[in-house]
């Protein structure tokens, strides 16, 4: 089936029209907008495909993406059929849904349209909305799952982690990555609130591997581990990582031996299960991924020692291997164009501190677009402290974009701060991007950040970026 067909373009447009959180900033993050029990009612319909295979359930602020493909991937080098949720999409929808390291097919996609239309019909649902699109779109991903049969399937969460529709799963093992500010609208505005919303994914009796290293956050997250009974495995106490960049810059995202960051995996108080790891080469450029490495070859040698075999040569393959769209990923060399999903002050910050130790003292250039719902002037402020030139723009496919004129004025009034920053302004990605490459000189860097949906936008025309 090809994606103009008619067939295809009906089952997006029937998702797309539900309600849809993502295109939006003011919807309250309460029971009564995020109804678990509707999710419930839609999968009891479906005949509750969540239980068809072991769960592992990934929430975070930072991190959870990477983490869960590299669960996945080690999963799949060991042999085991996976299927991997992740949210949202850079280009097609199916690429939410992941077999064994690829996107579904539009004819899959089409099918499990069909059954979730079918039970979302109005008189199965009190609620006069039904429900959203994402709890569409992960029942999709549970009974698309449950038709390849699966050993294992890997769920990221969308929002939060407490009301998220993929929080009606009885999940193997949780996994908390990195937790920063982020949604603070619905999330709160402390760590402690914020720690306390991912934690809500942890259930009784259950196997918890958590990555946070904020003190507010690791408290919180011992102390729901503690209150419903479950074995933790924490980062920097139980297992932790030491890293370093390649000796020579990175070429194209090709990864090898010399274009990988380096990884020791330590056991510092030896924890029954965990076996440390030396020599391991990422694939995926930045000491926070080596965090989120961490995190998922200890949720590996979890899975093992509940009765799973993910051999180290699985391990080491899909952490040297695995590269997520978008995540410090460089599309090009002449110039050097990296396109990058940092949304946050806690990515955007690491988005800088790897450019700086990935490829020294190169020039940088920013395109940069931000959501309105993010802390998009502090985001601003760490950029303009590594950047030669700023490129200000707004996404075109979304509607909670910071209008450009409000980060110009944000930009200038940095100015006398950054005196040496050169800073420039499009209305449009698309002539944002070609102005930088453009002005570019050839040991320029020029990063595209800010927003998923920008990264999405340039993502979607990678061909034409590409040498």
């Amino acid at each position: 089936m090809d994606r103009s067909d008619r067939l295809y373009a009906d089952a997006v447009r029937f998702l797309l029209d539900r309600v849809n959180f993502e295109k939006t900033t003011n919807q309250p993050y309460n029971q009564r907008t995020y109804r678990l029990a509707r999710m419930e009612r839609l999968l009891e319909i479906l005949g509750n495909p969540q239980h068809a295979a072991p769960i592992v359930h990934v929430a975070g602020s930072k991190g959870k993406g990477s983490t869960s493909w590299l669960i996945a991937e080690a999963a799949r080098a060991a042999g085991y059929q996976v299927g991997l949720y992740t949210s949202p999409h850079l280009v097609h929808l199916e690429e939410r849904f992941v077999l064994n390291g690829q996107a579904i097919e539009p004819e899959r996609l089409c099918q499990a349209v069909d059954a979730v239309r079918a039970a979302a019909a109005p008189e199965n649902f009190s609620d006069s909305e039904g429900p959203t699109f994402f709890e569409l779109t992960t029942a999709m991903a549970w009974l698309i799952f449950r038709e390849a049969k699966t050993d294992l399937n890997v769920m990221e969460v969308g929002l939060g982690g407490r009301l998220d529709s993929t929080n009606v799963c009885q999940s193997l093992v949780s996994v908390i990555t990195s937790i920063s500010f982020d949604h603070q609208a619905q999330l709160g505005h402390t760590i402690t609130e914020i720690a306390t919303e991912k934690a809500g994914i942890i259930k009784p009796n259950q196997h918890t591997i958590a990555g946070a290293r904020h003190p507010d956050a690791r408290q919180v997250i011992r102390a729901a581990t503690t209150d419903r009974k479950c074995q933790l495995w924490e980062l920097g106490r139980d297992f932790d990582c030491v890293s370093a960049p390649p000796s020579n810059p990175l070429v194209l995202n090709i990864p090898s031996d010399s274009a990988s960051w380096n990884m020791e995996y330590l056991s510092p108080f030896n924890t029954s299960g965990i076996k440390p790891l030396s020599k391991i080469h990422i694939g995926m450029p930045g000491r926070h991924q080596s965090d989120n490495g961490a995190i998922a070859i200890a949720c590996c040698q979890k899975l093992n020692e509940l009765g799973w075999a993910i051999p180290e040569t699985a391990i080491r393959s899909a952490l040297r291997n695995t590269q997520v769209p978008c995540r410090i990923q460089q599309v090009r060399s002449q110039p050097k164009l990296i396109l990058d999903t940092a949304h946050n002050v806690a990515s955007i910050g690491s988005l800088t501190t790897t450019i700086k130790e990935t490829y020294g003292s190169r020039h940088a250039c920013f395109v940069f677009s931000c959501s309105k719902d993010k802390e998009y002037e502090a985001m601003l402020e760490i950029l303009m402290g590594a950047a030669d030139k700023i490129v200000l723009t707004q996404y075109t496919t979304n509607p909670r974009f910071v209008p450009l004129e409000q980060l110009e004025t944000i930009a200038e009034s940095m100015k006398h701060r950054f005196p040496n920053v050169e800073i420039f302004s499009a209305p449009a990605p698309t002539e944002a991007l070609d102005f930088a490459l453009k002005t570019a000189n050839p040991d320029e860097l020029v990063v595209c950040t800010g927003s998923f949906f920008l990264a999405a936008e340039y993502y979607a025309k990678l061909k034409d970026l590409a040498d």
